[in-house]
C-alpha cells in the first residue's frame, strides 16, 4: 500500500449561535479536511478544527509543503510518517499551526491503517472498552442563573450525569451563586466540571478556586493562562483545588513540563492541536506513567476512540453547538445514549463529511477572511 493523491481543502462555517466564554466569542468553526489515496484503492480521511482562525494557514502548509512528502510512503507506518512530517515542520514552530496541519494528516492515517486491518480505530489502538461516558459541555456563561438551570436540566433528562459550566463572570459571588446551584439540581453524585478559559491571574484564581471547592467540583479548567506552569502548580497547592488543561499545548514536551511541575491533575491533549492521534497516545503514556488521568479535550467523533483504546482516559466532552455536525460538516451527529456512546464495529474512526455542502464554505487560497476579532480586549 503506498500512497498515490493527497487532497486538502479549508473551510468556514457558521455556527448557529456564537460561542461566548470570559475571553472569546466565537462566530465560525474553521475545517482543514484532508483525504489521502492509495495504490489499493483505499481512502483515508483527516481533519482539523481551529476557533476560526488559522485553517487557511494550515491549508497551504499541507499544500504546499507536507503533501509531496507523501508520495510513495505507506500509511500504516504511522511512527515513519509522523517523524518525518514533525522533523520537517519542527523549524516552522514545535506547535500551532504546524501541529494543526500535521494532525489533520496524521488522523487520515490512522483511518487508512485501521481500515486495513478491518478494525474499527479504538481497537486497533488499544481497546480498553467499547462504551466511554460523555459529559455534558455548551455555551452558558451569558447565560441568567435561571436559564443556566433550565439549560442543565435538560441535559439531566437527556441522561447525563456528568456536566461542564463555565465560570469567569465579573463578580465573585455571582460565580459562587451559579455553581452551587447547579451543584443542588443535579445532586451529589453527578461529576460538576467548571471552566475559567484563561480568565484569572494568580491571585484572582485562588479568592476564586476557594469559593468554588464548596461545589465539589471533579476539576478546574484553564483558570490561567496556559503558560504559566508554575502558576498552576501554586494554584493547586495553596487552594487543593483539582486543575485541568491542556487544550492550548501542542506536544508531549509541553505536557511533561506540567505534570514534572505538579501542576495538574488531569491532562486534556486536544488531539487537533497535538499532532493527531501518534502524539496523543504519547502524552496519554506520560499521564498514565505519573497517574494522571487523561481527559480529551473537544474533538468527540474522535475523542471517543482514544477514550475507549487507553485505559487511563476518561469520559469525552460534547460540547452543545461545537460538534462536527452541529456546523453543518456531518450529516449526522455522534449518537449519544443515556451520557454514553457505544462504539461501532465498522472499519476507521467512522467519520463521514458532506463534501458537497462544505463547498459553500470553501476558503479561497490568498484571500482575506472577513472576520472580527475572537478574543474580548478593553479598550
Amino acid at each position: 500500500m503506498k500512497i498515490t493523491e493527497v487532497r486538502c481543502g479549508g473551510y468556514r462555517l457558521p455556527l448557529k449561535q456564537p460561542f461566548t466564554s470570559s475571553r472569546v466569542t466565537m462566530t465560525h468553526r474553521e475545517l482543514v479536511l484532508v483525504e489521502v489515496n492509495t495504490s489499493d484503492g483505499q481512502s483515508g480521511t483527516g481533519w482539523c478544527t481551529t476557533a476560526g482562525v488559522g485553517a487557511a494557514s494550515a491549508e497551504a502548509l499541507i499544500t504546499g509543503y507536507l503533501a509531496p512528502m507523501l508520495t510513495g510512503m505507506d500509511p500504516r507506518n504511522t511512527e515513519q510518517v509522523w517523524q518525518r512530517l514533525w522533523m520537517e515542520c519542527h523549524a516552522a514552530g514545535p506547535g500551532g499551526i504546524t501541529t494543526l496541519a500535521l494532525s489533520a494528516i496524521d488522523i487520515a492515517m490512522w483511518d487508512l491503517k485501521a481500515k486495513a486491518a478491518g478494525e474499527p480505530l479504538y481497537r486497533l489502538l488499544g481497546g480498553a472498552r467499547s462504551t466511554v461516558e460523555v459529559y455534558a459541555s455548551a455555551i452558558n456563561l451569558h447565560l441568567s442563573k435561571d436559564d443556566l438551570l433550565a439549560q442543565t436540566r435538560g441535559q439531566l433528562e437527556e441522561g447525563y450525569r456528568a456536566f461542564k459550566i463555565k465560570v469567569g463572570r465579573p463578580g465573585l459571588d455571582e460565580d459562587r451563586e451559579r455553581v452551587m446551584a447547579v451543584r443542588k439540581l443535579i445532586g451529589p453524585d453527578c461529576q460538576l466540571m467548571l471552566d475559567a478559559n484563561q480568565k484569572w491571574s494568580p491571585g484572582e484564581a485562588i479568592q476564586r478556586s476557594r469559593l468554588l471547592l464548596e461545589a465539589a467540583p471533579l476539576f478546574l479548567e484553564e483558570p490561567l493562562l496556559s503558560d504559566t506552569i508554575d502558576g498552576h502548580a501554586v494554584l493547586r497547592a495553596a487552594t487543593g483545588m483539582p486543575i485541568a488543561a491542556g487544550e492550548q499545548l501542542c506536544n508531549r514536551f509541553e505536557f511533561w513540563n506540567y505534570i514534572r511541575a505538579g501542576a495538574l491533575d488531569f491532562l486534556q491533549p486536544d488531539v487537533w492541536k497535538v499532532g493527531g492521534i501518534t502524539e496523543f497516545v504519547k502524552i496519554a503514556a506520560l499521564g498514565a506513567a505519573a497517574g494522571i488521568p487523561v481527559s480529551p479535550h473537544g474533538a468527540a467523533e474522535l475523542s471517543v476512540h482514544l477514550a475507549a483504546a487507553l485505559p487511563n482516559a476518561m469520559h469525552v466532552e460534547n460540547i452543545f453547538g461545537l460538534n462536527l455536525f452541529d456546523f453543518g460538516a456531518t450529516s449526522a451527529p455522534l449518537p449519544i445514549s443515556g451520557g454514553k456512546h457505544q462504539l461501532s464495529d465498522a472499519p476507521g474512526h467512522g467519520v463521514r463529511f458532506e463534501k458537497d455542502a462544505l463547498q459553500a464554505h470553501k476558503l479561497i487560497p490568498g484571500s482575506t477572511v472577513e472576520r472580527k476579532p475572537l478574543y474580548h480586549f478593553s479598550s
